[in-house]
This record gives structure tokens, sequence and C-alpha cells, in this order.
């Protein structure tokens, strides 16, 4: 479906779209209402476990005791220190946070997000975006980081477009090239022990980007040959150092809202590359778009064309917002995805099993329906998703009282799930440090825990409801045709530490990703 309207028009089909998925997901979570009386008898706000303003900088600054942890390590000594609901204090600027660790809980939170819901977004892109640059951004800061009715709106002109299975399946075959040629450069930047080199994480960034800008501007950045131009890599590395800088700036104490620091600094030059380089590549697309005559077949399914029908604005933002949240993540979804079938050979040869019946001719092409039946790649996915996370948290800001363990929760606070924690947690999760993909498959396996036993708000990868992740579906494709192809002719191995993570607002691998890659 394409949306020609007026902006009037559009805002008052995005009130009605988002309405409906809100009580869509208010239909599909149920849980008991919490009513006048229940809040009543509620112990205060104020009486929620957890570290004082005063204790929150000391436990976070050098010598702190969560100063050196990884996210992962932190958020559960989190729940370990002060159990399953605790309360953040906000500092130098920034808001309290009620974090849990339970899926009950995250029932009630989701259940109660409001007509437009909010997820606390990222305060220095929202300062550079409307401080700095609201000429480019002066109809939405984007749909990651912008709330209230211009996110409604751009959300709704977005979804027919990014949620559309048909459209996505269409860019099978191109981002099958993709996948080919980083293959054969796979092939060439082995050692003699067929291991990648120590920078390989950067050739995966390289390929995300790649696979991106084809589908978001229908456009090759030439990423993966030897002629790529310098630019490019820019683009990666200021994309990258946004994650952590941003991790310093806004999840960690800052006083950048007070003094502008070296810090922020180059984080608004990050911001600044990403903005110029991806505004530069879409007026290319947009003017080969109008250059191009008659009736062009294959620009009838097109992310970029049916944007434009709807708003010129928009394609900026959704390209820019495509790229930052689709290189990164993507990237560290399919590292995960390979690590833990490298560290599990059996769920690998189980794979390569159902890859075969669909690809028997290495050399054949994919096509639009080719990874319609591979559930066990999906299943794959999935437990990679839970086992190694690439999203911390989910989080959600109430917009109405509500009370969570005996405790009242005010309108307007922000609600902080540890999915990651809930994830890989005994109680919740039966063998949870295991990798077993058949968890995820319909029928139950034979001696394998199943997802059907535990609660589906425990794991939420792409988020929920209306606020969901719009690329998910993208995401998922190009993750699929890539370990579709190397595990056709490949076997993948890993013979080094386990994988660790750095910080950010995502987790990406802090280990080499050296992977051994050898010809079946």
């Amino acid at each position: 479906m394409i949306i020609k309207s007026s902006g009037r028009q559009i805002a008052l089909i995005s009130n009605w779209n988002i309405r409906r998925l809100s009580s869509v997901a208010q239909v599909q979570v149920k849980t008991d209402a919490n009513d006048e009386q229940e809040w009543n008898n509620a112990k205060p706000y104020s009486t929620l476990p957890g570290p004082s303003k005063f204790e929150i900088l000391r436990y976070f600054l050098p010598g702190g005791r969560y100063y050196k942890l990884t996210m992962i390590d932190m958020m559960k000594a989190l729940n370990n220190d002060y159990g399953s609901l605790m309360k953040l204090p906000g500092i130098l600027g920034k808001p309290d946070m009620v974090v849990t660790f339970d899926p009950k809980y995250s029932v009630i939170i989701f259940r109660n997000e409001g007509q437009w819901p909010v997820r606390r977004g990222i305060d220095t892109i929202d300062y550079y975006r409307k401080k700095i640059r609201p000429d480019i951004f002066k109809k939405s800061a984007g749909l990651t980081y912008d709330r209230g009715e211009s996110w409604a709106n751009l959300r709704t002109a977005a979804n027919p477009i990014m949620m559309k299975p048909k459209l996505v399946r269409a860019y099978i075959p191109a981002v099958d090239t993709v996948v080919r040629d980083f293959i054969r450069r796979v092939k060439t930047i082995r050692d003699e022990k067929n291991e990648m080199p120590d920078d390989f994480h950067n050739e995966l960034l390289k390929w995300s980007l790649e696979s991106i800008v084809l589908i978001a501007l229908e456009h090759r950045l030439g990423l993966l040959s030897e002629t790529d131009n310098p630019e490019n890599q820019k683009l990666i590395n200021a994309i990258t150092d946004f994650f952590k800088l941003a991790y310093e700036l806004d999840v960690k104490p800052s006083i950048w809202r007070y003094y502008k620091t070296p810090t922020f600094n180059r984080l608004m030059e990050c911001f600044d590359v990403m903005t110029t380089l991806t505004k530069k590549h879409t007026d290319r697309a947009i003017e080969r778009l109008a250059n191009q005559t008659g009736n062009n077949e294959s620009q009838e399914e097109s992310v970029l064309k049916n944007i434009l029908q709807v708003d010129k604005d928009y394609a900026v933002i959704l390209a820019l917002d495509m790229l930052i949240a689709g290189i990164d993540t993507t990237s560290a979804a399919v590292s995960g995805l390979w690590y833990n079938l490298a560290k599990n050979q059996n769920a690998q040869d189980k794979l390569r099993e159902e890859i075969l019946t669909l690809l028997p001719d290495a050399n054949a092409p994919l096509t639009p329906d080719s990874l319609n039946s591979m559930p066990y790649m999906r299943a794959c996915l999935k437990e990679s998703l839970r086992v190694s996370p690439v999203p911390a948290r989910n989080i959600r800001c109430i917009d109405r009282d509500i009370v969570l363990r005996g405790y009242q929760i005010p309108k307007g606070t922000l609600c902080v799930m540890g999915s990651m924690t809930m994830a890989k947690d005994e109680k919740f999760v039966e063998r949870a440090d295991e990798f077993i993909p058949e968890r995820f498959l319909k029928e139950t396996q034979p001696g394998c825990p199943s997802a059907k036993d535990f609660n589906p708000f425990i794991f939420i990868p792409f988020g929920f409801g209306s606020r969901a992740c719009i690329g998910r579906r993208f995401a998922e494709m190009e993750i699929g045709v890539l370990t579709m192809r190397l595990l056709r002719e490949y076997k993948i191995e890993w013979n080094n530490e386990p994988m660790k993570y750095a910080n950010g607002l995502i987790l990406t691998p802090a280990s080499k990703l050296k992977y051994k890659i050898t010809e079946l």
C-alpha cells in the first residue's frame, strides 16, 4: 500500500493506526487492572529498593562496583543487589528509571504504554537533530528517537512500506548479490589456518552497510571491492563510535547538559558525518529516480520510491534511521549467530541439512520465496539472540499510575525491562545457558525445553507493539541470506576464548572475530 496524502491526512491516519496497534497490544496482553484501591494500598514510590543518587555516582565512576562491568554483568549485578524490581534515581538531568527483572511486570508495563508509546530516546541525538540540524529533522527526529504525534506520523508512513512482506522478499535477489561478493572476499582474507583476520568485525560492518544502502537507496557503495571509497569507512566509523559515545553520555553519568565535554563534541562530529553522508547518498538516489524514464518494473517494489510518494522530507530521515539501526545491530546479530553455530556443531549440521534441501545447487540464485521454508534457521537466530543478545533492554514510559510488586509507579515513569538478564535466568528459562534452537520450533522436540513453557515477554529482541523494530523483516532476511550462502559451502569453527562483548547502546563483540571458515 502506498499512502498519498497531505500532512493533515497523514496525521489523522496515523492517529487511528497507532491507536489501533495499541489496542491490539492491550488485547494480546492480559493482566489484572491496577485499580484505585490497589494504588492506595501500595507502598510509596520513594521506598523502592535501589541505590541513592550519591551511590549511583560512586558505583559508576572509576573504582565503583559497576564501573568496569559489561552491560550484561552490570544488569545481572543490579538484579542480584536489589531484586526483581528496583529504582535507579535520575542524576545530572536524567530522569528516574524503574528496572524490572520479571516478565510479569513487563506485561503490565507494555499494557500501560499508552496511545503513542514512549521509550526513552537518546538525549544527545535529540539535541543534535533539534538544536543543530532542524533543517533536516523539522518534521520528525526519527522513528527511534521521536515521540508523540510526529513519531506517529512517520511511523504510519513507514509501516506499510517497511513491514510489507512482499517488498522484503523482493530484495532477496539484490541482497544475495552483496552476499556473494562478501563470501568471495572471505575466501581471499583468510590466513593459512583459514581463520578470519583481526579486523573481521569491520568486514561484517562493510557487508551490513552495503546491504542496507542497497535496500534503502537502491545503490551499491562498493564496500566489498578493492576500490572502496574511504568515505564509506568514515561513515562506518561514525556509526560505530556513536553507539559507544552515546553510551558514555546518555547511559553513564555525564555533565554534557551543563558543559560540552570533549566526548560530547566528538559525538556531535559523528552525527555530522552520519547526517551529511546519508543526505548526500539520499539526494543522489532521489536524482537517479527522477531521471528514470518509462515504466521501471524493478522499482515497483522500492523502499525509497514508496517513501518519496509519501513525503520527500521523510526519505532522508528514514534512510538515516535505517543506516544507524541496521549496521551495527545486524552485524552484531550475525557475529553472535555464527559464534553459537561454531560452538554447537550439531546445530550447524542440522541447519546445513535444511539449507541443502532448499539450495541443492550452490550456484542457483535465491528467489523471493527462498527463506519461507526455513524453520530451523529462524529457530537458530531466535536462540542466538537469546543467548547472545544485541539490545540489552526494552524501555517504555507508562501513561498512567500502576502498581508493580506492591509499589506505586507514577504515570510518566521510565520503566526498563532487563530482557537479557531474564533470558539467561534459570527461574524463567530451562537450561538457559545452553544453545538449543529446538526450543523455538513449533513441534516440541523430545528431550528439549520448549519456548511454549516460558513467558514470551522474557525475550523480545525486536521490541513489542507499535514501537517494535520496523526493520525486523529486513534484518532477518539479510542474516538469513548470508548464513544460508555461507553454510551451503563452508564450515564455521571457533577455536578461541569465549566471546566477550563491549559496552554500548547495543552489545557488540569485543573479541576478535577469528572464525575458522573452511570448505566442506
